[in-house]
């Protein structure tokens, strides 16, 4: 019989036999991975690749770096002794074994060269194209051209500039000659043109003076000297033909209009200065002509007393048989009329220190 306080006894469980456990020892590791030769390899192969990438990184891969630093630096020296050259590329480059391990590897980044930026090539083919014979003397004539311009012959060096177009046209150089060549012979011309409009100017010949320098102002209409000597000359040359006109002109002097006229010339003449020996014997000649006709003559008239005799500039006179008046030298009309009687018409000449010939006016015809 059981006593009340007695515990029941607990029975462990049972105990179930490992397959991978037969026949192992504790800690050696398990059959079936001692037994799988896949699972060696693949290990053996991570360990391999892990070595060659531990290699390829600590040694192959600085050399590599020291080598295309080396070849950068060799290909630019030799790239400033003959830019037209380049290293080739290595045939052979040492390969990096690329590993999930492995560091990327780097790109350097050269140093940049100064090297000159290259010419137009449109104008180098053009030369390219050109036949030897034009190159040569397409240089002959921009020498000749070149050296003209430098001792100042301006058509020597137009025409050299023209043949040279002529072998390359629509060249740089060639226009900037031919514009140099031109402008030269602007300046040339204008100088030659101002150097004889001063001649001119000395010999009083004040109007073609005045034509020379409106030459040079059709060339440069900024010419300072020009532009003051067209105006110099333009005045000198009106005073200068109007002396002239009244000196071939005496006669119209009887007229008081233009006897005035005649005055105011002179006055002009004397305040104008400079001088020169052609308008000192204007004024000389003017001023006798002006005595002259201001001196009157005396002159005689007849008639029959039955004609009313009229002068024209001088007044009506009326009937008489012999009248003398002082008249200044010109030519003077004269009218005699009477009733019934067709009207005659004299003229009157008066010549400065000649008295003419007495004048008969007298109406003799009938109507």
């Amino acid at each position: 019989m059981r006593d009340g306080n007695e515990k029941p006894k607990l029975k462990p469980p049972p105990r179930v036999p490992l397959a991978v456990e037969t026949g192992s020892e504790a800690g050696s590791p398990p059959r079936s991975e001692l037994t799988n030769p896949g699972l060696r390899l693949a290990r053996a192969a991570i360990l391999i690749a892990m070595v060659l990438g531990l290699i390829g990184v600590f040694v192959l891969l600085p050399r590599w770096q020291e080598r295309r630093q080396e070849r950068l630096t060799t290909g630019r020296e030799s790239q400033k002794a003959a830019p037209a050259t380049r290293d080739p590329t290595p045939a052979t480059q040492i390969a990096v074994p690329a590993t999930a391990s492995a560091t990327p590897e780097p790109n350097p980044i050269p140093v940049p060269t100064k090297t000159p930026r290259p010419a137009s090539t449109r104008q180098r083919n053009e030369v390219d194209r050109q036949p030897p014979d034009d190159q040569r003397h397409y240089v002959e004539a921009m020498s000749e051209g070149l050296a003209a311009l430098e001792i100042g012959q301006w058509q020597t060096a137009l025409a050299a500039f023209e043949r040279a177009s002529s072998l390359r046209p629509g060249a740089p150089e060639v226009a900037d000659g031919i514009a140099r060549a031109r402008a030269g012979q602007r300046r040339e011309t204008v100088a030659e043109s101002l150097r004889r409009a001063d001649e001119l100017e000395y010999g009083e010949a004040w109007r073609e003076a005045e034509k020379m320098y409106s030459a040079v102002l059709a060339i440069d209409p900024e010419s300072a000297a020009a532009l003051s000597g067209k105006q110099r000359t333009d005045v000198r040359a009106t005073l200068d033909e109007e002396l002239e006109f009244h000196l071939a002109n005496p006669g119209r002097l009887s007229t008081p209009a233009v006897f005035e006229d005649a005055t105011a010339c002179l006055e002009e003449a004397l305040d104008t200065a400079p001088s020169g020996p052609r308008l000192e014997e204007q004024i000389a000649r003017l001023e006798a002509v002006l005595e002259r006709a201001s001196t009157p003559v005396p002159v005689i008239l007849e008639s029959d007393a039955m004609t009313e005799v009229v002068v024209y500039r001088v007044g009506r006179l009326g009937t008489f048989t012999r009248r003398e008046l002082a008249l200044r030298p010109g030519t003077y009309t004269v009218v005699g009329s009477r009733e019934g009687f067709r009207d005659v018409r004299l003229q009157l000449v008066v010549a400065p220190a000649s008295p003419p010939n007495p004048l008969v006016v007298r109406c003799a015809e009938r109507l």
